[in-house]
């Protein structure tokens, strides 16, 4: 493993999942999938994820005991972000958010939830938060750190929000859209034009995540589709995140951007292998799920 240091920021969740009439509780949440599909190549991974009431300290010890620095930033006393998660038999998923957008935003990261010590990392991977949240945390990061930033969005605030948003991609280095989302903030389902779009407003790096048919890579010296081996999903759920955490763990250790790009794919595989975080916690020599 490499010995680069990586800060997975984003949320963590309770996740209630409802498969053939049967209801089991886990752990989730997208700075988790990244963090355990970081630690498959890092040995420094630590992830920020602030944590409401609620939630079993166990599950954290177990998240520790796999190598990962957890950090929470201020107590929150808000319920921890519950999801609602109804699997039909084709696979398809209903997520029904339980304690609503304002506990959401309340349970993002900003930056006085940061670790003081983020000057001296080596990568910081912002996932998907609030808009609010992004929207602050983003610049703050430019300024007070030199490490290497890392930034995903949620795709349902995108739509009247892309003015703000494509400023925020001048604050980050590498910018890694699903394709739902590049195609809403660019406005064309072009992904060339799109990842042109995106490098003209910042960062050095642009990869939009294209599910099953792999993604792209674009950067000055041109534009690279990088195909992945499809697989048939158990669960997508956390692909996306676990692609965002495997590409900055590769990255921040030398990677350049395709090789990168070829070990998210790799994560994202592993973890559409089960259900919730099992697939990425059996990878890593743990059985079951988060409990």
């Amino acid at each position: 493993m490499a010995d680069a240091s990586l800060l997975c920021v984003g949320n963590l969740t309770i996740d209630d999942l409802v498969l053939d009439g049967q209801e089991t509780t886990a752990l989730g949440g997208d700075a988790l999938y990244a963090a355990l599909a970081a630690r498959r190549a890092l040995t420094d991974v630590r992830m920020l994820a602030p944590v409401g009431t609620g939630l079993p300290p166990t599950l954290l010890d177990t998240v520790r005991d796999l190598g990962i620095t957890v950090e929470t930033g201020r107590p929150r006393d808000v319920p921890t972000v519950r999801n609602r998660v109804e699997y039909a038999p084709d696979g398809s998923r209903t997520w029904h958010l339980l304690h609503g957008e304002e506990a959401f935003d309340a349970l993002s990261a900003y930056p006085e939830d940061v670790p003081a010590d983020v000057a001296a990392l080596d990568g910081v991977l912002v996932c998907a938060m609030s808009l609010r949240s992004q929207l602050t945390l983003g610049p703050w990061l430019r300024a007070a750190t030199g490490a290497t930033v890392f930034l995903d969005l949620q795709e349902d605030y995108v739509a009247g929000h892309e003015p703000e948003l494509l400023d925020l991609l001048a604050t980050c280095d590498v910018f890694l859209p699903s394709e739902v989302e590049a195609v809403a903030l660019a406005g064309t389902t072009d992904l060339h034009r799109a990842a042109a779009r995106f490098l003209a407003a910042g960062p050095d790096v642009v990869v939009v995540k294209t599910a099953e048919r792999g993604c792209v890579v674009a950067t000055a010296a041109g534009v690279v589709q990088v195909p992945t081996e499809a697989v048939v999903p158990v669960d997508s759920t956390g692909a996306g995140d676990a692609f965002c955490g495997a590409f900055a763990a590769a990255h921040v250790a030398g990677a350049d951007p395709v090789q990168a790009a070829r070990a998210g794919a790799a994560a994202a595989r592993v973890a559409i292998g089960g259900y919730g975080v099992a697939g990425l916690l059996a990878d890593l020599g743990v059985q079951g799920s988060l409990l």
